[in-house]
């Protein structure tokens, strides 16, 4: 028995449950994140993994938290040594342990192209204990590389780096410079989406353009942030040269108020239920 999948379809644990179910021998490969990783199994049991430097349970782990690449496995080839001591249901229900808690922790962070770096800000808390690992990472936040090549260039897996990154965060100890300009765009393109979902029968979309004028006139005292953008004729842009100028929850703050009032609108229009599955579809697709 051999075969190739695509990891997005067909995840690690999914896969170590069909070869543990068939008692499989042989190699699973596995083509991820810059770094080859194998499992090898002896029938139906894991007996050996390996995952850039990590060997073990470990590597196990890691690979089942690979969610992009390829992955094949090729029967009948024996394992180089035994690293690996638990059994398959332990391995494979730690891993899907694994990649919910990495899951619920990577909504937290930045996207994975972002561009971290260290700050001279001083920690929330008087004391705070940072471990050997803790200062691996923070080490590798230097203005250049994003969290992918942090990831990489660790050698300590995704879930250990994820965590590490979220606390680091929430200390104040590294920051994300183009956070605001971030949440900028994408509640700007939240904006836009309900314009165009509400805009497109009965009255069309001027006035729901005014009223974004109207809300954002009211909510944005200082005009920071209507400064940062342009109306067109059926949407927003940012301006060319305008910073935003204010904080990310402020930001929010602002534009959920304009959000807010576009619902308001178009239940008026589309009835209360209409509308606000509008709303709702619209935050799914935009993810805002």
């Amino acid at each position: 028995m051999g075969f190739q999948a695509d990891l997005s379809e067909f995840p690690v644990p999914e896969l170590l449950h069909l070869l543990s179910h068939f008692k499989k021998s042989g190699r699973l490969e596995v083509s991820a994140s810059g770094a080859a990783g194998e499992i090898y199994l002896a029938n139906g049991g894991v007996v050996h993994a390996v995952h850039g430097e990590l060997s073990g349970s470990e590597a196990v782990f890691n690979l089942c938290l690979e969610t992009a690449g390829q992955c094949s496995f090729t029967a009948g080839v024996a394992a180089p040594q035994q690293s690996v001591q638990d059994g398959a249901d332990q391995l494979i229900a730690e891993g899907e342990r694994r990649r919910t808690e990495v899951t619920e922790i990577l909504k937290g962070l930045p996207p994975m192209d972002t561009v971290l770096a260290r700050t001279a800000q001083a920690p929330e808390e008087s004391a705070v204990t940072i471990r050997r690992s803790d200062w691996t990472i923070l080490a590798l936040v230097n203005g250049k590389r994003d969290i992918k090549a942090i990831i990489a260039d660790s050698k300590l897996g995704l879930l250990e780096v994820a965590k590490t990154l979220s606390w680091l965060l929430t200390k104040n100890l590294v920051a994300d410079p183009q956070e605001v300009e971030r949440v900028f765009r994408q509640k700007l393109a939240l904006v836009n989406a309900l314009l165009e979902e509400f805009g497109v029968k009965g009255t069309g979309v001027a006035p729901y353009l005014e009223t974004v004028k109207a809300t954002l006139a009211a909510a944005d005292k200082d005009g920071h942030i209507g400064r940062a953008v342009t109306f067109g004729a059926d949407k927003l842009a940012p301006a060319p040269t305008a910073a935003v100028g204010v904080s990310k929850e402020e930001l929010a703050l602002v534009w959920g108020q304009v959000a807010d009032a576009l619902q308001k609108q178009g239940a008026k229009e589309f009835g209360p239920m209409l509308a606000k599955h509008k709303y709702q579809t619209v935050c799914l697709r935009v993810k805002a």
